[in-house]
């Protein structure tokens, strides 16, 4: 804490008022910033005599490249500084000098003289506070408040736009794929879902562009045999696809380009769901959407186990990460998951992180 010096009222000195910070909360600010109100308190002893609002704003730094999002409150991150004073601070003021009057001194003064000396001492104490915060108090505390995020490393991301409101933060990830219909502008929160959760939305063309990206880059398999079992050298190659606005939007591309060739289009209404720790995009009733080529590679198609299964295998991705915010390692694990339109929205929980067990020392031979 820092000590601000108080005048004398009727020839008896104040001494001093201990300046510490009560809370720090997210508010909003301009695109790309994020603001924090810093609640100042002016303390004697233990209790708070008033208290002032210190309006802040920070740069994140977001560097997809490194697959991380930083924000911190410390004195070398802020942008500005506005002090205020809060609601009824000046008449707390007033009624604070008041009380520490001896009864001769109350001869001298009245109570309105006291109140408008407490206005005109509260501005001095609130240039006195902005300045102490930002020099001292914020240097001395270090970072009164820290938000890390990990990108998830299997989405390509080539931007990512915060915004701050004044409840929540907003990322907004933009991916390199193309994507024909992204998330409209604006999107406000999902209704139906946990009013404290972290909100996911995807539009259903972004996560099939990333499922197809997750094939040609080895993490789904992308051939398959008539049999219904992954293969290297299988003769059947597999896509996903979304048709916007269709009752069952979600489709699986299926191809046999070697012999007797065909084409099959397979397409259902999706389903999300969490399944132990893992997270599963399908259809739990596909239909044949568009055949061509032999009809005898296409009854094999209709109703092999490639077919069947290829549905269910468009995203599998893990339930549950973890994040540091405030110092503190947080596990974050979806606790919800649903398709609205052409969208999937996932609610995640936090949860402090389990510590892990310290691995024994080895015995010496």
């Amino acid at each position: 804490t820092v000590a601000i010096p108080l005048p004398s009222v009727a020839g008896m000195s104040l001494g001093s008022l201990r300046l510490g910070v009560d809370r720090v909360n997210v508010q909003s600010a301009p695109a790309g910033e994020v603001g924090f109100r810093i609640v100042v308190g002016l303390r004697e002893g233990k209790k708070t005599v008033f208290t002032i609002d210190l309006d802040a704003r920070v740069r994140p730094k977001i560097d997809p490249s490194a697959g991380s999002v930083v924000v911190a409150l410390a004195g070398k991150d802020i942008l500005s500084l506005e002090p205020s004073l809060s609601d009824g601070s000046e008449t707390k003021l007033a009624d604070w000098i008041w009380r520490q009057l001896p009864d001769a001194a109350r001869m001298l003064i009245d109570k309105r003289q006291i109140a408008e000396l407490a206005s005109g001492m509260s501005d001095q104490l609130l240039r006195q506070a902005g300045t102490a915060v930002k020099k001292n108090l914020l240097d001395e505390l270090g970072e009164l408040a820290r938000f890390e995020f990990d990108l998830p490393p299997e989405v390509p991301i080539q931007r990512v736009v915060l915004t701050a409101g004044e409840r929540h933060l907003e990322l907004d990830l933009i991916t390199p794929l193309a994507v024909e219909r992204p998330l409209a502008a604006g999107h406000p929160r999902i209704a139906g879902l946990h009013p404290n959760s972290v909100q996911v939305r995807i539009s259903g063309d972004a996560a099939v562009a990333l499922a197809n990206h997750a094939i040609r880059s080895g993490k789904i398999p992308e051939r398959w045999t008539l049999e219904g079992e992954p293969d290297p050298k299988g003769e059947v190659l597999v896509a996903a696809g979304w048709a916007n606005e269709a009752r069952d939007p979600l489709e699986i591309h299926l191809w046999k380009l070697v012999e007797d060739c065909a084409y099959v289009v397979l397409r259902g209404t999706p389903t999300l769901q969490v399944t132990g720790t893992q997270l599963e995009l399908g259809v739990a009733q596909a239909k044949v959407e568009d055949v061509q080529g032999s009809f005898k590679i296409r009854a094999g198609l209709f109703f092999s186990r490639a077919a069947r299964r290829g549905i269910s295998l468009v995203q599998q991705t893990a339930a549950t990460t973890e994040v540091e915010l405030g110092g503190s390692t947080m596990q974050v694990s979806v606790h919800d998951a649903k398709v609205v339109g052409d969208e999937l929205v996932l609610g995640l929980r936090l949860t402090k992180a389990k510590a892990k067990p310290k691995s024994k020392p080895k015995p010496k031979p």
